[in-house]
């Protein structure tokens, strides 16, 4: 039987891709943030195949998120580096009431987006004549990850669809904290536009987790002859229905 054998810690007869040997040794780029932010400590582990953040934090908080690409101040990195840097950069804490228009927001900060107190850290990245935003839950994770060991973004509705766009079709999402509702506006096109209303909804003594969700949605859409057909979908029993 061909392959290799290990003893004492020694690989023998093993032969190395130059794809492996590129993956694993000598084109990976760690860069440290010289200063905690949010009470993290963070760091980027950049390849050409893969960018991942890793977040600790005191209280056992140990969580690695794979992100589009590096942030604009650390773009010199992407070509060719290799080894471990300290880099300086600086993640705000927003507590934004709108995403969209004038007051879009930086590359990745961090903000309570489910009204929790404990503020997620946000990436935007790049859709059809649109912002997306990424929305990842530093804290209590993300249990319907389905990637073993990488935390991936919130993607139930309505954090699976957090928007802001162009003045030509406006697409923007709203926040506001003293009601704690989320309201998604979204053009589609030039004919159609969908509007979301979410809100926070308390647990209770029984287990029900306290959590976010949708209860209304409308889609819009205008037909060739000019006239507009409206559905309409409501929360009930705990399901968004058509009602109208």
């Amino acid at each position: 039987m061909s392959g290799c054998s290990c003893e004492k810690g020694k690989i023998h007869n093993m032969e190395v891709s130059e794809c492996e040997k590129a993956f694993f040794g000598d084109s990976i780029a760690v860069l440290m943030l010289n200063k905690p932010q949010n009470g993290y400590h963070i760091s980027f582990i950049h390849s050409k195949q893969l960018n991942l953040m890793h977040f600790e934090r005191g209280d056992s908080i140990c969580q690695y998120c794979a992100i589009h690409k590096l942030p604009f101040e650390l773009r010199n990195y992407e070509e060719d580096s290799i080894g471990v840097f300290n880099v300086d950069i600086d993640f705000p804490i927003l507590k934004l009431d709108t995403l969209g228009g004038s007051k879009d927001a930086p590359d990745m900060f961090f903000m309570d987006m489910n009204f929790d107190d404990e503020e997620e850290f946000v990436v935007k990245h790049e859709g059809y004549n649109r912002f997306y935003y990424a929305c990842f839950d530093l804290v209590k994770g993300n249990w319907e990850s389905s990637c073993p060991g990488i935390l991936e973004s919130t993607n139930t509705p309505p954090y699976n669809n957090i928007v802001s766009g162009i003045v030509e079709q406006p697409s923007y999402t709203v926040f506001d904290y003293n009601e704690k509702t989320i309201y998604v506006y979204e053009t589609m096109g030039c004919c159609s536009f969908y509007e979301t209303w979410a809100k926070y909804y308390e647990g209770d003594m029984y287990g029900t987790e306290a959590k976010v969700k949708v209860y209304k949605k409308v889609h819009h859409d205008r037909r060739a002859d000019g006239t507009e057909h409206v559905e309409t979908y409501k929360l009930i029993n705990d399901t968004l229905t058509l009602v109208e």
